[in-house]
């Protein structure tokens, strides 16, 4: 229903009488008034410095136990960032993933600089950067389990006989209720470390679990005997980002274009393929804007 007109002058004369009081009044500063609070960007490019969370698990991050040099995908994507803007990468803490959140909220570091899943979930308290690569997530169970071979495995796995792996809080458990609502789930505490997570597939008192091929290869190295159930396309195709502070809107918009750069000038692509354990395989690569436009 539209407004009658004399409503709409009535409404358009406050306004313009509001506009012009608050422009034309002078401004004064209290004493009382406190000075605006110092936003991370404006800290890091203060400082010139720019205070970095993250996790271990190879090869996204890894950390000599001796010597606390630090290395892995992550180190190198965030040395090339600090290469072309001039910043100093201060690797301040490593935190879990149960707590990192708290650790940005807590202005303990800047950013989370190892690639973390964008979740819905989560963007209640962070902000993310564009996706830097995908991860397929795929069904992951005993080497020595033969029951989902061959094309009807999802069905199989949708099934009360069978049980799915999750973990409080983790997007990956939403996902497989999504995925496999007849099946039974079996679930363990936010804090739990990921090799204990996945013990209990080999334990037997979980069927399947979703991960990626970069999680198969990493638990594999570490006696987990598991297999991937190939499919003709992952369940989800994971985004990995680099999430800020809900507020920091400065900070990530500068991380973003950083992120932007390292795609379209190839040296994501070559940093990916230099970690991963199936080169052009284990990630799955952002596909260049100008690809869909040359189609």
């Amino acid at each position: 229903m539209k407004l009658s007109h004399l409503a709409l002058v009535v409404v358009l004369s406050a306004a313009t009488a509001f506009g012009v009081t608050k422009y034309a009044a002078p401004t004064t500063t209290t004493a009382t008034e406190s000075p605006a609070k110092e936003t991370a960007f404006e800290r890091v490019m203060k400082t010139n410095t720019l205070r970095c969370g993250y996790y271990v698990f190879p090869p996204v991050v890894m950390r000599d136990p001796n010597t606390g040099k630090m290395s892995g995908f992550t180190v190198d994507m965030m040395e090339a960032i600090a290469a072309k803007t001039g910043l100093k990468i201060e690797w301040t803490e490593e935190s879990t993933f149960g707590n990192w959140i708290p650790a940005l909220q807590s202005n303990r570091y800047d950013a989370m600089c190892a690639p973390m899943w964008s979740d819905m979930a989560l963007g209640r308290e962070t902000i993310y950067t564009r996706p830097l690569f995908y991860a397929g997530m795929y069904p992951l169970v005993r080497a020595d389990d033969t029951r989902f071979d061959g094309p009807e495995a999802l069905d199989k796995m949708n099934s009360p006989d069978v049980t799915i792996l999750g973990q409080d809080g983790n997007s990956i458990l939403f996902l497989a209720k999504e995925a496999f609502p007849k099946a039974k789930f079996f679930t363990v505490a936010a804090q739990v470390d990921g090799p204990s997570v996945i013990q209990n597939i080999m334990t037997g008192k979980a069927d399947v679990v979703l991960l990626d091929r970069n999680g198969l290869a990493e638990y594999n190295k570490h006696g987990l005997n598991l297999k991937l159930i190939e499919l003709p396309r992952p369940i989800k195709a994971q985004p990995f980002v680099l999430p800020v502070n809900r507020k920091e809107t400065e900070l990530r918009e500068f991380l973003d274009n950083a992120v932007h750069d390292l795609l379209v000038s190839g040296t994501m692509d070559r940093l990916l393929t230099k970690w991963e354990s199936e080169p052009g395989k284990t990630f799955l690569r952002v596909a260049p804007p100008f690809e869909s436009a040359t189609k």
